[in-house]
């Protein structure tokens, strides 16, 4: 078993050197692209360049400002190009379906920035990407427990501060956005009911990153089988955000203001993404830093609860999902990822204990 000692860091590196690879937009493309809006009205001007030091890995970020006509009147807009850094690290991202999600998700009140323009295909920026309003606060750190929000509060504002973000989940398990909002997502993964749907995406996208006889595809298979196999019997899906670590959340002034980051989102259960979060708190003690003051799994499940007025389904199954997901993700970028076996066999560890709970659970 993989040592605590021995994966300590990990997530700020592996960052790091994703981040490392980024190219930069050419800003007169990114000019032309915004004015060629018919919604704007030029002359467009752009300033106040930004790229957040502390953005994941999978896509590149720049921040700035921006002004231009609208109605007959000039505006000025703090915007955000989020956009492909070159290399595709889940194959199967569409930057379409990142942006439809979040027009569904502002269009239900959701706090998501304002999805603007489109460039599903790179050919007018450069790169596939989309520009939105920016949701002004801390920058999230993927590190979450040696950079930004979480690092700076007192023990009892970080247990707070966590604790929001799973009421958030409860809160859109609440709102149960379906199909008829965001129907591309009723297009993602194939199966029967939306858990194989969602298993099953995942399960491809792991063999998009390994060659047909890597070993570790065999034990991806293995959760992958029984999951289905022993699928409960739930709710229709509704949105799931799908990438509920805290390094998602921007915070202002220690409350939560918006969440970022949907292009993982889906049609199934949100409970999946209150035991990412639960998960990924002492997870990070391990792959980050160790600090106090964070919620217990019953306090994120308590909070859930209340703010989505229903007690969780079938929790035991749902804690897979994150931590299958999680190993299948890891194949995409083992390139740059520090420490690649040792973080492989750390979360493989959790996966198979988990399995074994849930096969007690549901007597298999």
């Amino acid at each position: 078993m993989t040592s605590a000692d021995e994966v300590q860091g990990y997530y700020e590196k592996s960052v790091e050197n994703a981040k490392s690879g980024h190219p930069s937009l050419d800003l007169e493309r990114l000019a032309r692209f915004i004015a060629a809006q018919p919604d704007v009205e030029g002359p467009v001007e752009l300033g106040a360049f930004d790229v957040p030091k502390a953005s994941g890995a999978s896509n590149a970020i720049l921040l700035f400002g921006a002004e231009y006509g609208e109605g007959g009147r000039r505006v000025s807009r703090d915007l955000v190009a989020r956009y492909l850094p070159g290399r595709l690290i889940i194959k199967q991202k569409s930057f379409a379906d990142e942006f439809l999600t979040l027009k569904g998700a502002f269009a239900n009140g959701q706090p998501v920035p304002e999805p603007l323009w489109l460039d599903a295909d790179g050919s007018q920026t450069g790169f596939p990407s989309f520009v939105m309003t920016r949701i002004h606060g801390t920058p999230p750190a993927a590190a979450m427990y040696s950079k930004g929000p979480l690092a700076d509060a007192s023990p009892q504002d970080r247990k707070r501060m966590m604790l929001e973000a799973a009421g958030y989940h409860g809160q859109l398990r609440k709102a149960a956005i379906g199909p008829d909002a965001v129907p591309h997502l009723a297009k993602r993964g194939s199966g029967s009911t939306d858990i194989e749907r969602e298993l099953t995406w995942w399960r491809d996208e792991a063999r998009l990153n390994a060659e047909v006889d890597d070993p570790k595809l065999d034990q991806i298979d293995v959760a992958y089988r029984w999951m289905v196999e022993h699928q409960p019997k739930v709710r229709p899906g509704t949105l799931v955000q799908g990438d509920s670590q805290i390094g998602n959340v921007i915070y202002s002034d220690g409350k939560l203001a918006g969440i970022l980051d949907w292009e993982l989102a889906y049609l199934g259960h949100n409970e999946a993404d209150v035991a990412l979060i639960a998960h990924l708190t002492e997870a990070m003690k391990v792959l980050d830093k160790h600090v106090d003051g964070t919620p217990t799994e019953n306090e994120y499940v308590s909070r859930f609860e209340g703010e989505a007025g229903a007690p969780v389904e079938h929790y035991e199954f749902f804690k897979l999902f994150p931590l299958f997901k999680t190993q299948c993700v890891l194949l995409s970028g083992r390139t740059f990822q520090h420490d690649f076996e040792k973080v492989w066999d750390y979360h493989l560890g959790t996966l198979s204990d988990e399995l074994v709970q849930a096969k007690k659970v549901y007597g298999v």
